[in-house]
């Protein structure tokens, strides 16, 4: 089954361990702190950081979050399906819904900054604050939650490696242009 093809732009560098760490809370941590970081310059940007042993590839995730959810969720297989990959990211200012729904009624959707990072045996890492009507953090920190501590993963991100192993997903890139260093 053919998905649509997307047009993302992908930025490619070299992989400092000091910048993306292997530890899971300490990338946690330093990807939420960039996320944060970002803000003084306005609303940071959605994307998708895929992490091998010497390289990272930001893919522009806007188009995307564009797409209906199937088809975000595969490509987002896809892209998680790549060779290689330890890990993949999603960070940057997205829509969440956060509290208890009830029967009939869903929270509503808030602003947040999201940082979500999945390894290919499932475990996850996630942080987020939600943002004010001013663009800023109603919190002074991220809300941290883990598979490893026991937490549910939450709603509508993730699964992305066992998707790509059950439909045993590709991803074919054709450049457009030079690359450009990850910063």
């Amino acid at each position: 089954m053919n998905g649509p093809a997307f047009k993302i732009r992908v930025r490619t560098g070299p992989r400092s361990t000091e910048r993306f760490p292997t530890d899971d809370d300490a990338l946690g941590g330093q990807l939420s702190a960039l996320v944060t970081g970002a803000l003084a310059r306005g609303l940071p940007r959605p994307a998708v950081l895929v992490l091998r042993a010497d390289q990272v590839d930001w893919f522009d995730a806007v188009p995307l979050l564009k797409a209906t959810p199937l088809h975000r969720h595969r490509m987002l297989g896809a892209i998680a399906g790549q060779e290689g990959v330890e890990c993949v990211a999603m960070v940057g200012t997205f829509q969440v819904r956060h509290g208890r729904s009830r029967p009939g009624q869903r929270p509503p959707l808030q602003r947040a900054l999201l940082c979500f990072i999945e390894w290919p045996d499932n475990r996850w890492w996630a942080s987020w604050r939600l943002l004010g009507d001013d663009k800023q953090p109603i919190t002074d920190a991220p809300m941290i939650r883990t598979a490893v501590d026991g937490w549910p993963r939450p709603g509508g991100v993730g699964g992305w490696f066992s998707l790509a192993r059950r439909q045993r997903l590709t991803l074919n890139l054709k450049r457009t242009a030079k690359p450009a260093t990850v910063h």
